[in-house]
């Protein structure tokens, strides 16, 4: 972006930084050149999995402090950079021997995240339909009986059925559909009911049973069910089913704020061939209060003149709770600073001015603002919004701009410079501009060269400590007896670099599990933090080798087993965990988790 001014010398000088957009926060993934106006990205962009646009604003500000704000949004466009995802990836039906030409058996699904041609998928039938028994509609992924079935009892079709895009990728993974082809009418498993409605609170621990489903054989003709599945509606595997009893219990950890419902789509089959029956089931995640309310940011800085009325509003604060119902009701109060001079609406978030400004007598406020949800027990968080009063008739030097914001890394070097501030004596005949830092709290780790005003680090650096100082810098201008000063605020962000490993919560886990409980039952988690922020303490897990009897969730760290133990063959098990960071480079620390096998009476007395 460009922006141009008409007045020469220091007065035409631009300068640019970028500003929160309409409804938004101010982007991290793009920089803006102060000098050029050349605006970068900062890190890799995915319209898929983030937003297809981003909003901001570039504000102008010349030598002279005046300044221009102009709206920039910024469109992605796709590329072809996601393959086509069968789900589900297994299906299965029965056919009566005796159906017609043309009956539709089954239909296969996947889904492309890409937009346009790039996201259109058609399917194709790659192996098992020797004979041409079925026909498949690459559009829709219908699959038809093309033929007559004739001498085709009581046997199986196994078919694979690939998907590709319209840019030309194929699934890396093919769907697998058994279709089993049955004498005279089909006669499936009933189930006791045709949907199922079950609700489980989203802090229940893995492994709880939630709810069972039952069928039973037509005729007692036909041997019982055999087995119940989970075919659908659950792709990130929530819940698992007990293939005998149908109980339903969870398998991973759920979170109300991101599936409060999922409607799964459960499988009986019963016969050889299998004869299949589906029911719904549906399971409401109930809301806990699991979320405090989040402020866009932890502070804030506005200048208000001293002549600003009684009664205006100068600031709004914004508080999101992720809960629903009265667990994300938020109210406002202002705890610290206001010195009855400020006050706040509790539902709306204003702040108003209810008192006179005295420049002189109090140049800065720090409110601090406290966030509270309406939950049990109630959540909270704290905002700082720091009132900076400007003085009337102040003919102190003006800075280029009266806010400025800058990233400095963790562990910077003792003395080196990150931000040069510049102000402008109004007055002609003043003499030289000198800068100095108002003493408090968060000056303390920085300096200033008086005569360039470059701001740099006088003690290290750590974010994990404070992540963030506010700064007043002062700029004065003319002799000792007739000195004015004007002032701008420096907001320093600390950024992260990944200086911490993960840390377990424990370095040893014990549990236990009961013997001839069906693969998949979660035994345990292991639980570590990260003192490091964003992509530097995102953890993985995973276990040092491969195990045959158990496998780890490398998002959550739930422990499960990947078949039924028996504790006659092993009564323990030792397992090494490794938690590693996101970090370049990662870090990471390992853990052990010993497994006990708990018996049942499994085995009968046997004479010798």
């Amino acid at each position: 972006v460009t922006a141009t001014d008409a007045d020469s010398g220091t007065f035409g000088s631009v300068s640019y930084s970028i500003g929160s957009g309409i409804g938004s926060t101010i982007p991290t993934q793009f920089s803006i050149s102060k000098q050029t106006g050349q605006i970068c990205t900062t890190q890799n962009l995915d319209r898929d999995d983030g937003s297809a646009s981003h909003d901001f604003t570039v504000t102008a500000v010349d030598g002279g402090g005046l300044n221009s704000m102009a709206y920039v949004k910024v469109f992605l466009s796709d590329i072809n950079d996601n393959r086509p995802v069968f789900y589900p990836l297994h299906y299965a039906a029965s056919l009566s021997a005796q159906s017609m030409p043309g009956t539709s058996v089954v239909k296969v699904t996947a889904y492309d995240k890409d937009e346009g041609a790039n996201g259109r998928v058609t399917f194709r039938i790659v192996s098992g339909n020797l004979p041409q028994l079925f026909t498949l509609n690459e559009d829709t992924g219908v699959i038809s009986l093309s033929r007559s079935l004739n001498g085709k009892a009581n046997s199986v079709r196994q078919l694979v059925v690939s998907a590709q895009d319209g840019g030309g990728q194929l699934s890396l993974h093919n769907a697998k559909v058994n279709i089993s082809i049955v004498p005279g009418s089909v006669s499936p498993p009933v189930f006791e009911q045709a949907q199922y409605y079950f609700t489980v609170p989203e802090d229940a621990k893995t492994g709880a049973a939630i709810g069972t489903v039952r069928a039973i054989s037509p005729t007692a003709k036909l041997p019982p069910v055999t087995r119940l599945s989970i075919s659908s509606g659950d792709p990130k595997g929530y819940f698992i089913i007990d293939g005998s009893s149908g109980q339903i219990r969870t398998s991973i950890s759920l979170d109300h704020e991101v599936q409060p419902v999922l409607i799964l789509d459960v499988q009986a089959r019963s016969g050889s061939p299998p004869a299949y029956s589906n029911a719904q089931v549906k399971i409401t995640v109930s809301d806990v209060n699991d979320n405090a309310p989040t402020f866009p940011t932890n502070s804030e800085s506005v200048l208000v003149p001293e002549t600003t009325a009684i009664g205006a509003t100068i600031y709004t604060v914004d508080a999101v709770d992720r809960d629903g119902g009265p667990n994300g009701q938020v109210q406002y109060d202002m705890v610290s600073g206001g010195e009855r001079v400020f006050s706040i609406d509790r539902t709306s978030g204003k702040i108003r001015l209810i008192g006179p400004l005295r420049y002189e007598s109090m140049p800065r406020y720090d409110l601090k603002i406290v966030a509270r949800d309406s939950g049990a027990p109630q959540l909270s968080s704290t905002f700082t919004l720091l009132v900076h009063v400007q003085a009337e008739n102040d003919s102190g030097p003006i800075f280029d701009t009266l806010i400025y914001r800058v990233e400095v890394k963790e562990g910077t070097l003792v003395n080196t410079r990150f931000l040069q501030v510049r102000a402008l004596s109004q007055e002609s005949d003043t003499g030289h501009v000198t800068y100095h830092l108002r003493a408090d709290g968060d000056s303390s780790g920085f300096g200033v060269v008086p005569e360039s005003g470059w701001l740099f680090v006088k003690s290290t650096l750590d974010r994990e400590t404070k992540d963030l100082y506010v700064l007043t810098v002062l700029a004065s201008s003319g002799p000792s007896e007739l000195r004015k000063t004007g002032t701008a605020t420096v907001r320093v962000s600390v950024t992260d670099e990944n200086d911490n490993a993960p840390k377990l919560s424990e370095e040893r886990y014990f549990t236990t599990v009961q013997e001839n409980l069906p693969g998949g039952t979660t035994i345990g988690r292991v639980l570590a933090t990260d003192r490091d922020s964003g992509q530097n303490s995102r953890l993985s897990y995973r276990l040092t080798h491969h195990h045959e009897n158990f496998q780890i969730n490398s998002d959550t760290g739930d422990i499960s087993t990947r078949r039924s133990l028996d504790r006659e063959q092993a009564s323990s098990y030792q397992v090494t965990v490794v938690v590693q960071d996101g970090g370049t480079p990662p870090r990471s620390t390992t853990g052990t988790v010993y497994v006990t096998v708990m018996d049942e009476n499994d085995n009968a007395p046997m004479f010798v």
